[in-house]
């Protein structure tokens, strides 16, 4: 009896042991495992990583930079990259770390700026009201993302609407008959533009035609007895009203004007200077000019053509810029703050995502700057 219960507690003591054994070697496995995983998930982020550094020519520093928004990087390269990552579906630690702080309320946190592709490296007021837009999204924790189309051009801003990238859009041109803004709205976006001229929209804009219609008040009250105007493109209603405005300034100095005078759809240099030689044969003794940038071929124009700005003619341009302030010499012009419009339409975005009530038509201020191209020595 003695000897069975011996052998009972030996063989208790075996399985005891190898119970033990069992249990290290299931936590031994268990530790290995996990070193493998987290090895292995290092493994994956790295190699995303170097992926896109691989296939972009870039070092990963310089890729992690552009998808964490840090860092000096520039815009081209940065929206390279995004793009890259979200073909390839790799998220980045710190836009993981941004979308689980990111308001539920907010959607995808982004708002788009649409600006047209083709002027994009023309007027300083996009360049202005883009600054003036971005930084107020920002102060709201919204992020910009900018999407260039052409006049009733669709394709990049319904990617960015069918992956749920953008909660609304900003547009800082307005262009008769626009096609683009009606998708949107059947998405439930809201839509604002830089402009008039749109019911769809809210709309951010200065009394246009008004401004430049107080404009040829202005340099007819120089002197100027015969005006010619040379405009842009009159698919955008800016420059519509634009031309607007000065007509209905010509005809305040003379009922019987007809609207030989004003020239419009000028979109290059060739074309302004053709436009100068019409108003020179219309014996003009002042141009107004629809922008800048027309305003500056226009200048060019009239110094090949032997005449001096303003002893042979007067000069003025329906947008105030930098260009304009530092020209030789200094040009006339409406000023319109581009940037407190941005902010303006940045504004009303804002409070139409958190569902406040915004007006129709939001107005801004101008203002006639006379400078020396309208002032004649006598």
């Amino acid at each position: 009896m003695t000897k069975k219960l011996k052998n009972r507690k030996f063989l208790r003591k075996i399985a005891h042991s190898l119970r033990n054994f069992k249990l290290s070697c299931a936590n031994r496995l268990h530790d290995k495992m996990g070193f493998f995983k987290i090895k292995e998930m290092k493994n994956r982020k790295n190699s995303g990583l170097s992926e896109l550094a691989k296939q972009l020519n870039l070092s990963e520093t310089t890729v992690s930079r552009a998808l964490s928004g840090n860092g000096r990087v520039s815009v081209a390269t940065r929206e390279k990259v995004r793009l890259l990552a979200e073909d390839l579906g790799y998220v980045s630690p710190s836009q993981k770390m941004q979308s689980r702080y990111r308001d539920v309320s907010q959607k995808s946190g982004n708002v788009a700026l649409v600006l047209s592709r083709d002027l994009l490296y023309e007027s300083e007021f996009f360049h202005q009201a883009l600054l003036g837009a971005a930084a107020t999204l920002s102060e709201h924790n919204y992020e910009t993302l900018l999407i260039l189309c052409n006049s009733n051009e669709y394709g990049p801003l319904r990617r960015a609407v069918e992956k749920g990238k953008i909660d609304g859009a900003i547009f800082t041109r307005s262009i008769a008959q626009e096609r683009s803004i009606a998708p949107l709205k059947k998405h439930g976006l809201p839509v604002v533009v830089l402009g008039s001229g749109n019911k769809d929209a809210v709309m951010v804009d200065g009394n246009i035609a008004l401004a430049c219609r107080e404009l040829v008040a202005a340099v007819a009250a120089s002197g100027a007895k015969k005006i010619a105007y040379i405009g842009g493109n009159l698919d955008y209603v800016v420059n519509a009203n634009r031309r607007k405005g000065v007509a209905r300034g010509i005809f305040d100095m003379d009922e019987n004007a007809d609207d030989s005078m004003l020239v419009g759809n000028v979109e290059n240099r060739e074309d302004c200077f053709s436009a100068v030689e019409r108003s020179l044969s219309h014996h003009a003794d002042a141009i107004i000019c629809g922008d800048d940038v027309l305003t500056t071929w226009a200048f060019e124009a009239l110094v090949e053509s032997g005449l001096s700005v303003p002893d042979d003619m007067l000069l003025a341009s329906c947008f105030d810029s930098n260009s304009m302030v530092h020209h030789s010499p200094p040009i006339t012009a409406v000023r319109i703050d581009a940037r407190s419009q941005g902010i303006a339409a940045a504004q009303a975005m804002v409070d139409l995502l958190k569902g406040r009530e915004v007006k129709h038509m939001i107005r801004t201020e101008h203002e006639i700057i006379i400078r020396q191209s309208t002032r004649r020595k006598h």
